[in-house]
């Protein structure tokens, strides 16, 4: 079978993309978009007209995710999930998993790769405050009050 282990692959893709789905959802909904984003990318159509006229977060949430499972689902089954995935921005769910049967470096070869990262940078700048004079530093802390307890 030339896709073996994609099922498997294939939750975990309706998980990452439930969640990330729901984080795009609260931005939009923040933004006060959250119809136009969900008939941007095809779930609108899947979904209630009463629901998106509500425009409820919680309850389309809970709907948009199951329709996006069903719709990743139907796309899989008919040979299209790469367009799909694309189609609603969400194609980098696809190499997310694929990575992770390979075998990992030894212990050796992270403390050298650690060691190698760690060191200190110089921070080049000017103390602005020292530059100043006596009188700009009393113009400056005349916006401050001061309070004694």
């Amino acid at each position: 079978m030339k896709h073996d282990g994609f099922d498997e692959r294939l939750d975990g893709i309706l998980v990452r993309a439930a969640i990330r789905l729901q984080e795009r959802m609260r931005l939009a909904y923040t933004r006060g978009n959250l119809s136009a984003y969900l008939n941007r990318i095809g779930l609108g159509q899947l979904l209630e007209p009463s629901l998106l006229a509500r425009g409820s977060l919680l309850e389309l949430q809970d709907e948009a995710v199951v329709a996006l499972a069903r719709a990743i689902r139907k796309a899989r089954l008919r040979g299209y999930l790469k367009d799909f995935l694309e189609q609603i921005n969400m194609l980098e769910l696809l190499e997310h998993g694929k990575g992770e049967n390979l075998p990992k470096p030894s212990h050796k070869h992270e403390h050298k790769a650690k060691k190698k990262k760690s060191y200190l940078k110089m921070v080049e700048g000017e103390n602005k405050r020292s530059a100043m004079s006596a009188a700009e530093k009393r113009e400056l802390l005349k916006n401050f009050k001061v309070i004694k307890t």
